[in-house]
This record gives C-alpha cells, sequence and structure tokens, in this order.
C-alpha cells in the first residue's frame, strides 16, 4: 500500500484590493437602490392617486350637492347631467355611490359598497379608502355634513375601480426605475473600470518590484506613484534600507571577524605545533601557557565583535524598554563586577552614586555592556596603583555616566578617532582588540546619548588620565512613550 499523502492545508486566498473595494461600493448601492424602489413605490402611487382623488372628490360634491336638493325619503332620483357624468365615457371605470343615513343604513345607492368602518362625524372632511368589490380593487371617497330639504343628515359615499390607477402607477414606475435598471449596471461597469485604471500604479510597482534582482536594496522610487501610496513606499524604503544596513553589518562582521581572528588563531597553531614538537617540559609548560593566553584573546575578540554586532543591529524603537531602570543601580551593579578584576591589577575601583534614583528608558542589557567596555576599558589602560571612578549624576535635563581613569589619557587630536573599529593609540603597550569605544559608541547613538570628552581630573596634584561623559536625555522617557 501506497503511504497516505501528508495533510496539506490548502493555501488561503487572499482577496484582491479591486474586489474589496468594489464589494464594498456595490453592496451598499444595491441596499440604496432596493430603499429607492420602496421609497419609489410609494411616491408613484401617491401621483397616481392624486388626480384621480381630486376626481372623485368631484363627483363627491356633485352627488351631494344632487341628494341636498332634495328629500331622503321616499326615494332619491339623480338627474340626468348627473348621471352623465357619475358614469362617464367608460362603463368599466363608472364611478358608483351610496347614500348613508347617521346610523350607517343605506338609503340610496350600491349596496355592494363596503360601508366605511369607523368613520367620524366631521362635517364637510372628504376621507379616502381603498376597499374591494368582487374581488377587485376600488378607491373610495366618504364625506359627512350632506342635510337634505327636510334637514335629515346623510353620509355620501362614491367608488371608483382601481385599475386605471394601478395602470398609471406602473407606468409611472417603469418611467422612474427603467433609468436606474440601466444606469446602474453601467455604474458598475464604469466604476470597475475607473478602480481598474486608479489600482494600475500599484500594478506597475508590484511588476517593477518582481524584476528588482535580490541584491538591489535601493529606495523604490515614488515620483510617478499617487498620493495615497506615497507612505507605503516610504515604509518599504525603510524596511530596504534597514535591511541594506543589517547586511552591511553582517559584511562588516565577517570581514572583521575574518581579519581579526586570523591574527590569534594562528599564533595559537603555532603554539600548539611547538608544544608538540618539544620534549622539554619546561618549554611545553611555556607553550601552553602561550596557548591559553592566545585562546583567552581570541575569546575576548570573538566577545567583543559579537557585542558589536548585537549593537549594530540595535534599532532605534527597540532601544527603549517599557519601563524606566535606574541609571545609578546598574552603575553600581556594574562596577561591582569589576572590583576583583580590578584588585588583581591593583588599582582602586570606585562608584560614586547619585543621591537619588536616576531613572532612564533604554536595553538594560546594552546599556550594562556599554558600561562594562568602559570599565574593562580604563581598567585596561591605567597602571597598577592607579585610580578608576565611575559616577553617575542628574545635571538640567541629561543623565550623566562619568568614567574617570588615572591612566595615560588620549591625546585630543585622537579623541574622535578611538570610536573607530581596531583603532588603538600608537605607543600603547595595554592588550586590547580596539573595539571597546566603537562599541560603546553604537549603544550611545541607539540610545540618543551623546559621548565627551572632559578635561582630566586632578591625581596626586597634577591632571592625567581620561574622563569620558555618556550623557543620557531625559526626554527619552517621552521619546519612547510617543
Amino acid at each position: 500500500m501506497f503511504p497516505a499523502p501528508p495533510n496539506r492545508r490548502p493555501k488561503k486566498r487572499h482577496r484582491t484590493l479591486l474586489s474589496r473595494i468594489l464589494f464594498w461600493m456595490i453592496v451598499p448601492l444595491f441596499i440604496m437602490w432596493s430603499i429607492g424602489i420602496v421609497i419609489t413605490y410609494f411616491i408613484s402611487q401617491n401621483i397616481a392617486n392624486a388626480p384621480y382623488d381630486r376626481t372623485l372628490a368631484s363627483h363627491l360634491k356633485l352627488l351631494r350637492h344632487e341628494v341636498e336638493q332634495q328629500r331622503l325619503h321616499p326615494g332619491l332620483v339623480l338627474s340626468e347631467s348627473a348621471n352623465t357624468i357619475l358614469k362617464g365615457d367608460d362603463p368599466q371605470a363608472a364611478t358608483i355611490w351610496q347614500i348613508l343615513d347617521a346610523n350607517g343604513r343605506i338609503v340610496a345607492g350600491d349596496a355592494a359598497i363596503p360601508t366605511p368602518e369607523n368613520w367620524a362625524y366631521d362635517i364637510d372632511q372628504v376621507r379616502y379608502r381603498n376597499g374591494r368589490i368582487d374581488g377587485k380593487s376600488i378607491r373610495i371617497a366618504y364625506e359627512w355634513g350632506g342635510r337634505d330639504r327636510n334637514g335629515v343628515g346623510f353620509l355620501t359615499v362614491v367608488a371608483e375601480p382601481g385599475e386605471e390607477r394601478a395602470t398609471l402607477q406602473q407606468e409611472i414606475l417603469t418611467g422612474m426605475l427603467t433609468p436606474q435598471l440601466i444606469i446602474l449596471p453601467l455604474a458598475t461597469m464604469l466604476a470597475g473600470l475607473g478602480l481598474t485604471q486608479g489600482l494600475e500604479p500599484l500594478s506597475l510597482l508590484q511588476e517593477h518590484m518582481r524584476k528588482r534582482k535580490p541584491s538591489d536594496l535601493s529606495p523604490i522610487r515614488d515620483d510617478l506613484a499617487p498620493a495615497e501610496i506615497v507612505p507605503l513606499i516610504a515604509a518599504m524604503n525603510n524596511v530596504l534600507h534597514r535591511l541594506e544596513a543589517s547586511i552591511e553589518s553582517q559584511r562588516r562582521f565577517v570581514a572583521n571577524a575574518a581579519h581579526q581572528l586570523k591574527t590569534p588563531l594562528a599564533g595559537i597553531r603555532t603554539q600548539c605545533e611547538l608544544a608538540l614538537r618539544e620534549k622539554d617540559p619546561t618549554k611545553m609548560t611555556a607553550s601552553l601557557e602561550q596557548l591559553q593566553t592566545g585562546s583567552q584573546r581570541a575569546t575576548r575578540l570573538v566577545n567583543q565583535l559579537l557585542a558589536l554586532a548585537r549593537a549594530e543591529n540595535l534599532d532605534h524603537a527597540n532601544a527603549y524598554a517599557s519601563a524606566a531602570f535606574d541609571l545609578n543601580e546598574l552603575a553600581e551593579t556594574c562596577t561591582l563586577d569589576w572590583v576583583d578584576k580590578a584588585i588583581e591589577c591593583g588599582i582602586d575601583l570606585g562608584f560614586d552614586p547619585a543621591e537619588t534614583p536616576l531613572p532612564i528608558f533604554g536595553s538594560r542589557i546594552m546599556i550594562n555592556e556599554l558600561l562594562n567596555n568602559l570599565i574593562e576599558n580604563a581598567l585596561l589602560y591605567t597602571q597598577a596603583g592607579g585610580r578608576v571612578t565611575v559616577r553617575a549624576e542628574a545635571r538640567d535635563e541629561q543623565v550623566l555616566l562619568h568614567v574617570v581613569d588615572s591612566g595615560p589619557g588620549i591625546p585630543e587630536d585622537l579623541q574622535a578617532r578611538v570610536f573607530d573599529r581596531f583603532f588603538r593609540v600608537l605607543g600603547n603597550q595595554a592588550e586590547g582588540s580596539g573595539l571597546g569605544l566603537a562599541i560603546v559608541k553604537e549603544i550611545a547613538d541607539h540610545h540618543l546619548a551623546g559621548i565627551e570628552f572632559l578635561p582630566p581630573e586632578t591625581f596626586d596634584g597634577s591632571p592625567a588620565g581620561t574622563h569620558i561623559c555618556i550623557a543620557f536625555p531625559r526626554d527619552n522617557v517621552r521619546r519612547a512613550d510617543t
């Protein structure tokens, strides 16, 4: 038996933008058109009833006038002219009539006409209602207030068939709806054509993106794009810019790693070969010690390269945490972590805390990396018996972080270059890779912090050493919220 095919979920089909727009255009338009048909029906009904109701009202007045000239009892006889007017030209559309007394009893006329229900004794008020005789619709008009020659009150009722009214209403509906039935599909077709032409720039943009090479990260042109999609193109260009920066960062990392690891790895290999050839245990031990030192340098270099790569890829939006942390507490904790190393090197490492907490928004991990590199750099270039001081304070609209050492210092003309990768001041015997301050610069830039070399402080009666100040803006709390 063959194995059952894997259960693959069907690929989700996405609706096109054109179909979405047409849907939200046609559906509301169809609903409004349906409502318009209902409104048109009642309007046409009123238009069709108006002339016929006026004629029916005139017949009602004529009949009332005829009855008022006679006595209800013993009987009514209409004049020849009144009969002619009520019958009209078409016997099928003749007006039938009925006279009722105050108690609703038929005095004269056609008994088939339905008696008005709950008719009121409103004098000289013509009322209309619809009814049916033998399954056919009729229009009824009635009026109370007439009195015969004896002063007896009566109700006058006239009615006529509703076929002609229905025919007129149908003609009005046809005349009003026929243009709509022609215009609606035509408008839908024109709307679809207009939207297709309007969305043509999106199709051109899609075709342009398909033709781009995978390595082409240049910005997308927006000179021919409609104003509505310019923000979309700007967002795409921003993504392309960040992607290009990320790829360039990876390239630099690979190039730096390949270049900088070549020497320590070659030294480690050389020491391994020497240790394998040596028979003298003393020389073998010396080679192994050199091997250990080289591996430590390589490990430190790799860690700094990774830290630099993380700092370069730190996004401005991700540089802020969801809550502030105390820079004063972080600086104190980080300084305590280096006390053992300082004692081992014979250096006096101290921390001057601020009087109050110093909350800032940022990546606690990366700020900790910045502090570690500053303190390590100060310890590395300070001789035994020297001092390194870490200080945190608030001043105006800034939170300041100071790292001061009593080392040889950095010449003023080289202070701007020490933040370059792998740059080291000539004549300095301290071991280092030249990445520490480059990492500090990257992290500070992503946190909108400034770096400044301040005048060296006085040690043993004379100014000496390096004084680096990192200034974090206090309004980075507001920037993080926005």
